[in-house]
């Protein structure tokens, strides 16, 4: 008992408590420990189960009647979208503008809504069923990723449907249009039969159902765009709505894309409150404002034509996508057979419900562009919608009732004890508190510190996250438990006031912290503060239950009962689990494999840590009090068993093993590592090279390199930085981040008996046409014509002061500047021109003024026979390297296959 009596002396700033108290508080003297984590871990079990679920449940799949047999009407079918992606994607492949894929593409499309249309004409009250094939020529600026890109497209092709009142209901429905676009080409390297053959089959799907219905009683139109040139930025959805017959019919604008293969569509862009609350009809909604919050931030280096419509149509709409497992994005494993089963009957639900209910109840008219709102699902089951203003309110007046609360039980603990005073209570709480913040801090940080050790030189173990999601949980989850109940270990060895129950002042802290949070965050007017008011909602109705339902009298309860029940835990843990699970799923789905795709040159290992670590802290926040419920000596045991899990795992990933370095190895072959491969070949020097980069900028190149070096027996020649861009100016502006290196080869060509002049025909051609000088302006106007058979994606690239030129909705930079211009042409078209005008430098005008002065152009294009995408190339002299190359490549890269030639002009 003396022994006692001194350790509470010697803690000072303690206020007096019971001898039985205080053993409780630092030596764990409460009983059934075991028990009760064992309860909260499995009230998290159950909640984590039923989410993994809910989250990646899918309908079942349709058949290919489409009908449903008891009421004849007409569903969607995931089987007949299926049939179109199948086609599309296994059977034509790779369908890059200006290829004859894409001219078949286009044949099998319009064919198919051709038959739908005259299907349609013998049902009675069937839509106006109108179609439209534009093909365009135009230019337009494309800015991304820091770069100016202006684009000039020719006879890029669209087909427009549209499904309007039938003849005898009111005619002005076609002039408020719904449009619903996807795009059926695919970018280089991907037969895409998600991105987009699966918005293309869900509109073609869409059109057959529709089309068969009786639209009386409908009040607007639905416009259905197929759009035949998105990956070559965004060039057909620019030409329909700047340049169309009936653009300005359109009202709203639903996009459908996809950057994955499996579960459920995403909304994740949406910009007006009547077209959120549009997507509130959808059977399976998915979708949170939080998504649209961080998509507008730019981290998500990503695009769709939902920016040509916003920007140029002044249009509002939502922008909807399939997005888990986006390993496959934008690679040759984007086919059929590895899309899941139902997501394409979610995705076509979904859409249908939306266009339906647009053309039948919505006016279309005043719709207001607005950010100032709040959405979120709960599991696909509801979808909740309520403007900023209502968040606004219902978050502060939450604050204001939490902050009451937390003064309320302020003053009863001072009334509880005749040993404790108000500013001694105050300062424990203002102490627990501050380390609630201080927790989430280390739940964040600390994982950083594993994120450093597996990334330094010594070790060596980059992106080991990233080929499986649920190994990031594996190695951050532990230690960003350590920083949270580390922090909360320190707690009692701050001198001052603590509280008697540190469990109890521990919970109370969680309210007072997240009614702070949800303040704070509130007054930001970032409508993803939500989730911090959900939090502190939880936290507060659990509180109160504890409060004045469960917590027994202390004259009745024993010294070692804790004033918080564990059903509060179960109250506020397991909402919370089930909640915040759903947004884990989704967040990790598209960040492990969005930011493993960024690359080493970004810290991604410290990024992903910082994710894992959120996610740990706001799944297990209850946590943060329980671990105080039986004393400083169990919490310590927490932390060493915690540290030797961590350390565990720590050795499972640094021992190395196998070809490439075991289990923790980023790589496989559905998780792969992104390349460029590219055959160039200069028409001007007849050198011959092959390019290779990353696209991922991630570890393991120089296993690669050396593969590729010992193939064509020449060294590799480093091309880091952006002063190489220019041999893949091709791909502009994707080629300011690529580099790489570069392999000659002329001696394996001649080892072989041929030679780089030995390529064959047909080549491009510039010339100028329309040549014409000024002396009195010193200025030149010219037309650049570019002839190039069997080429697309062509770019001029040159240096002048450009006064004025063709495109159109663009003035030229000020000054002498650089320029690059992209090109793209439809199938069956091989020539475009330029319009310049520019100034004749001081030095140069006398040449000028004698039609001796000459512009120097380089230009590159990419060759169509390429877009077959397994190595295919114009073989010099009977002599192929691509092929050579794909030999060594091993199974765990995915390389987008280019062959260019590039040629100086000087006109």
């Amino acid at each position: 008992m003396a022994t006692l009596r001194k350790k509470n002396r010697d803690n000072v700033g303690l206020d007096p408590v019971s001898v039985s108290e205080k053993t409780i508080v630092e030596e764990g003297g409460a009983h059934g420990g075991l028990g009760s984590w064992l309860r909260l871990l499995a009230c998290w079990i159950f909640a984590i189960t039923l989410a993994t679920h809910l989250h990646y449940k899918l309908p079942e799949p349709k058949g290919h009647r489409g009908v449903d047999l008891d009421t004849g009407y007409t569903e969607f079918s995931e089987y007949n979208a299926m049939e179109t992606i199948s086609y599309l994607s296994d059977t034509l492949g790779y369908r890059v503008v200006g290829t004859v894929e894409e001219k078949q593409t286009f044949d099998y499309l319009e064919n198919a809504v051709r038959g739908y249309k005259t299907e349609s004409q013998g049902i009675v009250g069937a839509p106006k069923f109108d179609i439209w094939v534009q093909q365009a020529t135009g230019t337009h600026r494309f800015d991304i990723m820091d770069n100016m890109v202006f684009k000039a497209y020719t006879n890029v092709t669209n087909i427009i449907v549209r499904l309007s009142c039938p003849e005898t209901e009111n005619r002005s429905c076609e002039d408020n249009a719904i449009l619903l676009n996807s795009h059926f080409d695919t970018t280089l390297g991907s037969p895409g039969a998600t991105d987009d053959g699966s918005g293309v089959a869900v509109m073609l799907e869409i059109i057959r159902v529709l089309s068969r219905r009786n639209w009386s009683g409908y009040r607007n139109s639905i416009v259905f765009l197929f759009n035949g040139a998105e990956e070559s930025l965004q060039d057909a959805s620019h030409a329909f709505i700047t340049m169309h017959d009936i653009k300005d019919s359109i009202r709203s604008v639903v996009n459908i894309d996809a950057c994955g293969t499996t579960g459920r569509e995403i909304l994740f862009q949406a910009n007006s409150r009547e077209m959120i609350d549009a997507y509130k009809q959808a059977p399976y909604p998915h979708g949170t404002v939080v998504a649209n919050d961080v998509f507008r931030t730019g981290l998500i280096l990503s695009d769709t034509d939902f920016r040509q419509f916003v920007e140029y149509g002044n249009l509002t709409g939502i922008d909807m996508a399939i997005y888990k497992n986006s390993y496959l994005y934008h690679t040759h494993l984007d086919l059929t057979e590895n899309l899941e089963p139902g997501a394409i009957q979610h995705l076509g639900e979904n859409t249908l419900a939306i266009v339906d209910y647009l053309a039948k109840n919505s006016t279309l008219s005043n719709i207001e562009r607005t950010s100032e709102v709040v959405f979120f699902d709960i599991h696909g089951l509801y979808f909740v919608v309520y403007s900023w203003a209502t968040a606004f309110t219902i978050q502060m007046g939450t604050t204001l009732f939490g902050l009451v609360f937390f003064a309320y039980i302020v003053y009863k603990t001072s009334h509880s004890s005749p040993y404790r005073t108000i500013p001694n209570i105050v300062f424990a709480y203002i102490k627990s508190i501050a380390f609630v913040f201080l927790s989430a801090a280390a739940a964040l940080l600390l994982p950083v510190l594993i994120a450093l050790f597996l990334t330094s030189e010594s070790v060596g173990r980059h992106m080991a996250w990233f080929s499986r999601e649920w190994y990031g949980a594996l190695i951050f989850c532990p230690m960003s438990l350590i920083g949270m109940y580390g922090v909360q270990y320190l707690l009692y060895a701050i001198p001052g006031p603590q509280h008697v129950d540190m469990e109890y002042g521990a919970f109370i802290s969680l309210v007072a912290a997240f009614a702070i949070s949800t303040f704070l965050t509130t007054l930001t007017s970032v409508a993803s503060s939500y989730i911090f008011w959900l939090y502190c909602s939880i936290l507060l109705m659990a509180t109160g239950l504890n409060e004045f339902v469960w917590k027994p009298k202390a004259e009745k309860r024993a010294v070692w009962k804790s004033k918080v029940s564990g059903l509060t835990y179960i109250v506020c843990g397991f909402p919370m689990a089930l909640v915040y699970t759903d947004y884990t799923y989704a967040m990790i789905d598209i960040f492990v494999p969005l930011t493993g795709r960024m690359g080493v040159d970004t810290p991604v290992d410290i990024i992903i840590a910082i994710v894992f670590g959120m996610v740990t802290f706001m799944t297990t926040l209850p946590s943060l009090a329980h671990v105080h419920r039986f004393g400083k000596r169990f919490l310590r045991k927490i932390l060493v068993i915690l540290t030797i899990f961590q350390v565990a795992v720590l050795g499972a990933v640094v021992a190395r093993g196998g070809v490439y370095g075991g289990w923790a190895f980023p790589y496989d072959e559905y998780h792969p590592k992104r390349l460029f491969i590219q055959h160039l070949k200069n028409l001007t020097s007849g050198e011959s090279h092959v390019g290779f980069a990353e696209a991922d900028h991630g570890p393991y190149i120089e296993t690669i390199v050396t593969a590729m070096e010992d193939a064509l027996d020449v060294k590799a020649e480093a091309r880091h930085g952006s002063e190489n861009a220019n041999e893949w100016a091709s791909i502009y502006p994707f080629s300011a981040f690529l580099g790489g290196y570069r392999f000659d080869t002329k001696p394996y060509l001649e080892a072989n008996g041929a030679s780089p002049v030995d390529l064959p025909g047909p080549f491009p051609k510039l010339s100028i046409q329309n040549d014409k000088y000024d002396p009195t302006t010193g200025i030149r106007s010219f037309s650049v014509v570019s002839v190039s058979p069997t080429y697309t994606w062509t770019v001029i690239a040159f240096d002048a002061e450009v006064v004025d030129w063709s495109i159109t909705d663009s003035d030229p930079l000020e000054g002498p500047r650089h320029y690059i211009v992209r090109h793209v042409v439809g199938h069956g078209n091989d020539a475009w021109k330029l319009d310049l005008s520019v100034r004749v430098p001081e030095d140069k005008l006398a040449e000028a003024e004698e039609g001796k002065w000459k512009m120097r152009f380089e230009f590159t294009a990419l060759e169509t026979e390429n877009f077959a995408g397994h190595g295919i190339e114009r073989s010099i002299g009977g002599v192929g390297i691509l092929g050579v190359v794909r030999n060594v490549l091993p199974i765990w890269t995915a390389p987008t296959w280019l062959s260019s030639v590039v040629e100086v002009w000087e006109l």
